[in-house]
């Protein structure tokens, strides 16, 4: 027997009267498999553990009860030989390549940079006070090239456009008709319309996006009012939460789906108690037409590295998103608060629905969807593949605008990496939980324009976020619901999110 290449043991600590003595150890932690290859995650008795590390390290398995190696070998952690689980995790690559030639394919139309507000975290900065605009010609172009880009990612899925800017969604005569004029082109199209927006005009726009059908909007609140308006203001420093809160209420009045978008950092975490019993109020928690998602608050720092740049200067301007630290406040909050957990429904490395829902485990093996089905077209004429490093040039893989041009150089080994690809994580037991390598730039910029190269916390870190993870959520499926919300209606767009490439949800 072999113990799958691919399998993880973890220990974990869970509430003392969560499970019976045989299933904790003498330090009190529980032992959790998984095989993402396989699907399997399991929460395993002592026996089942030591058996387990018995055929790791080519110990004495042959002693245990038949019977418990024959489960975990159906199961799938244990394998007769080794070339049995290759045969499994290539079936799993064949789907995966198959999944993204099929996925659905994000083009990202920025019509100018310009934003009416100062968010301190913007990844755009002093992009967003000035800003040429999208021209018809300049749109007309980018939907021409649709098909070519396509082609050249391998790529057959169902196009759709999201409006990103900047701001999309500003009030004045020139957006207002490239915006008008890109929806257009779109519905006309069948290409289903999105857009991220920060909310504070988006009344203006309600009986536009109506016409074209959009299927979905992404706004951002910050926390309760307290919070948010001291991060999402006017230029001058007005506040912003009341008039975003209000557009947000029309929106979904007029039959429109609206995305929240939260941000968790040291200065909203513990906001976010107050600000779900603020949403319950409002009727939000449970509106069909409403949801909430959360990211971490990024560092955006090393968006202006530049391969080119000395290593001392890479290496000290790419900074971790976040801490542990953070990582471990935030469940902490989650646990005293579960109003929260109803409204952000956390998915800690994808662990929710296995343990909740009793789904399999999905290998992940791509971290990030910016390299096979995203691509965003600026108002300068250049095409970008990760939207948050639109504006800066050295970040463009080509142009629509006014002639095409594609950088295969640049691209194709980001278009082409994923778990394999990269040889730090090709013999990793966990890289079918983090997809694989960090952020694609990241790594680009660090290690001095190599896609095919690492840039993640160690190892032994990815174990701990896991580790994280299954402490929080495993009590949570040994207990009664703790509330009981209307369950949104699925539709077509769900499913096509499902397979998508929603970047900024991560």
């Amino acid at each position: 027997m072999h113990l799958g290449q691919n399998t993880v043991l973890l220990r974990v600590n869970l509430p003392k009267d969560l499970l019976g003595d045989g299933y904790y150890d003498e330090s009190g932690k529980v032992a959790v498999a998984s095989n993402p290859v396989t699907g399997a995650m399991d929460i395993l008795s002592g026996e089942e553990a030591a058996a387990l590390e018995a055929i790791r390290s080519d110990g004495d398995w042959e002693n245990y009860d038949p019977s418990l190696i024959h489960n975990l070998h159906e199961r799938g952690y244990i394998f007769d030989q080794h070339s049995a689980e290759q045969i499994a995790y290539n079936h799993v690559v064949d789907q995966y390549n198959e999944g993204i030639r099929t996925a659905p394919f994000q083009f990202m139309f920025i019509p100018s940079f310009l934003c009416n507000l100062a968010c301190p975290y913007c990844f755009e900065g002093d992009l967003t006070k000035a800003s040429p605009r999208m021209t018809k010609e300049m749109i007309d172009s980018a939907f021409d090239m649709i098909p070519t880009l396509q082609e050249l990612h391998d790529n057959e899925g169902q196009p759709y456009i999201t409006l990103f800017g900047g701001e999309p969604f500003l009030d004045i005569p020139a957006q207002r008709e490239a915006v008008e004029y890109i929806m257009k082109n779109a519905y006309e199209r069948n290409y289903p319309i999105t857009a991220v927006t920060n909310g504070v005009q988006l009344d203006r726009y309600i009986p536009l996006l109506k016409k074209y059908e959009i299927r979905e909007i992404q706004v951002s609140l910050d926390g309760p009012p307290e919070i948010h308006n001291q991060r999402r203001i006017f230029r001058g420093g007005k506040p912003t939460f009341h008039l975003i809160e209000k557009n947000i209420d029309e929106a979904i009045a007029a039959g429109l789906r609206v995305l929240v978008r939260v941000l968790v950092d040291k200065q909203t975490l513990g906001s976010y108690p107050a600000f779900a019993e603020y949403a319950l109020q409002k009727g939000w928690l449970d509106h069909p037409r409403l949801s909430f998602f959360y990211g971490f608050t990024k560092h955006v720092g090393f968006l202006d590295v530049d391969p080119n740049h000395p290593a001392e200067h890479r290496h000290g301007h790419i900074d971790r998103d976040y801490t542990l630290d953070l990582l471990d406040d935030f469940y902490q909050m989650l646990r005293e608060n579960p109003l929260v957990d109803r409204m952000l429904k956390p998915d800690p490395v994808r662990l929710r629905s296995p343990i909740l829902e009793g789904d399999i485990v999905r290998p992940n093996l791509q971290g990030c969807s910016a390299g096979t089905s995203v691509l965003a077209f600026d108002p300068n004429g250049r095409i970008y593949g990760c939207p948050e490093t639109v504006g800066r040039t050295h970040h463009a893989f080509g142009t629509y605008f006014p002639d095409f041009s594609y950088n295969r150089q640049y691209r194709e080994p980001w278009r082409t990496r994923n778990v394999d690809s990269v040889p730090m994580c090709r013999d990793c037991n966990v890289k079918l939980f983090c997809g694989g390598g960090g952020c694609p730039i990241k790594a680009w910029a660090f290690n001095g324009g190599d896609f095919n190269s690492a840039y993640c916390p160690k190892v032994e870190s990815v174990k701990a976020q896991l580790t994280k993870g299954l402490e929080y959520m495993i009590p949570l499926a040994f207990k009664d619901d703790p509330y009981t919300t209307e369950k949104r209606e699925e539709t077509e767009w769900d499913e096509m999110k499902k397979v998508g490439a929603f970047l900024w949800r991560s």
